[in-house]
């Protein structure tokens, strides 16, 4: 049990370290929560880092921002003492692969590289979205927009 409650404050305080390393940047982060089996397996994680709106999030993803909290996050765990192989990763992009295995009719490539992130082996993932999103899908219900 004692690892269990371990990672769970290693997971909490790197989010944190993150979260205030990044507080004077725009646009603001609006929350941050993590959840997942990290205590059965440790790449189970999924960090959350939201917006309040849409614009504002694109404006982070177009300014590198969204990548920094990634980065960051991955960093703060690894050198908290989360499990490196949890992290590490072989895939890196879809362009490496031959184009016609991963291919959507009539889809972008962002959407390429959301399907080949989603089938490639499982790590600790770190994503956005925002409170403007989850109040549009599902009328502010938090538990039903991250099911």
């Amino acid at each position: 049990m004692f690892l269990f409650s371990r990672r769970k404050r290693i997971i909490k305080k790197a989010v944190d370290n993150t979260v205030k390393a990044l507080c004077s940047r725009t646009p603001k982060i609006f929350e941050h929560f993590f959840y997942g089996a990290f205590d059965i397996a440790p790449q189970n994680l999924v960090v959350w880092y939201l917006f309040e709106t849409d614009e504002e999030l694109e404006i982070a993803k177009s300014s590198g921002f969204c990548a920094e909290l990634k980065e960051l996050t991955i960093n703060n765990l690894i050198s908290l003492g989360y499990p490196k192989e949890a992290v590490d990763s072989t895939k890196t992009d879809v362009k490496e692969f031959n184009e016609d295995r991963i291919k959507i009719e009539g889809g972008s490539e962002e959407d390429a590289q959301k399907i080949f992130d989603a089938l490639s082996n499982r790590k600790v993932m770190v994503s956005f979205t925002t409170r403007e999103d989850i109040d549009r899908k599902t009328n502010g219900d938090y538990h039903l927009y991250f099911q």
